[in-house]
């Protein structure tokens, strides 16, 4: 049997409707339309819904919204406690290094919607330390892969990872940072395809006219099934 073709792009607004903790501004982060939409594709009410770099919680605060029961985990604490006071139950978000996750932590989950952060490859700082540590870009594709094997048990069987990335450039020079993250993952699940998403609207991050922040006027939804 052939299946449904799986939309390969989407054109969306620019806008948020979370508010970022004092002292943050202009920062680039996953908008939330985005995340309504693959989690009404790819997930019910009641569902469990997890990011793995949870960031300021858009994704827990959507899928919380859309009646679907949000986890995550995050490495900043001031980030942690963020999400904690934006969503009904606190204990649902952990405080911790994506890569020491333990199946343990979470329940299984229909689908993990998150947002890894970027390295550009001629970048030394470690982004799994809030770019604080020391990394290469290699080290880093090893870690991003680690942390989605650490995840592998707790997606259902039929459940989906979406990775919302963009490839970056920077000084003349292209991180293919889409392509090498789906390359690896691919090691872990079943890889469905990207999404092309194209950003409009006035909010565009940095106040850079028809661009994603990173040099394009798009970013990816990578998709993939356990």
């Amino acid at each position: 049997m052939v299946g449904i073709p799986m939309k390969t792009s989407l054109s969306l607004e620019y806008t948020h409707e979370t508010e970022l903790p004092p002292g943050h501004t202009d920062e680039i982060r996953t908008p939330d339309a985005l995340v309504e939409r693959f989690l009404d594709e790819y997930t019910e009410p009641g569902d469990a819904v997890l990011d793995i770099f949870a960031g300021y919680g858009t994704t827990l605060s959507v899928a919380e919204r859309m009646d679907r029961v949000p986890y995550g985990i995050e490495y900043e604490g001031e980030l942690v406690e963020h999400i904690r006071e934006s969503i009904s139950n606190a204990d649902n978000v952990r405080h911790g290094d994506v890569l020491d996750l333990e199946p343990s932590w979470f329940p299984s989950v229909e689908c993990c919607f998150t947002s890894p952060p970027f390295m550009e490859q001629s970048d030394t700082r470690n982004p799994f330390e809030n770019y604080a540590g020391e990394s290469t870009y290699e080290e880093y594709l090893d870690d991003v892969e680690t942390a989605f094997a650490g995840l592998e048990s707790l997606v259902a069987s039929d459940g989906h990872v979406i990775i919302d990335v963009s490839n970056m450039k920077y000084e003349g020079r292209v991180t293919t940072l889409a392509w090498d993250v789906a390359e690896r993952v691919s090691n872990v699940f079943h890889f469905d395809g990207e999404v092309v998403v194209h950003w409009q609207g006035e909010e565009s991050p940095d106040d850079r006219v028809g661009q994603f922040g990173y040099g394009y006027d798009h970013s990816y939804c990578l998709v993939f099934s356990n």
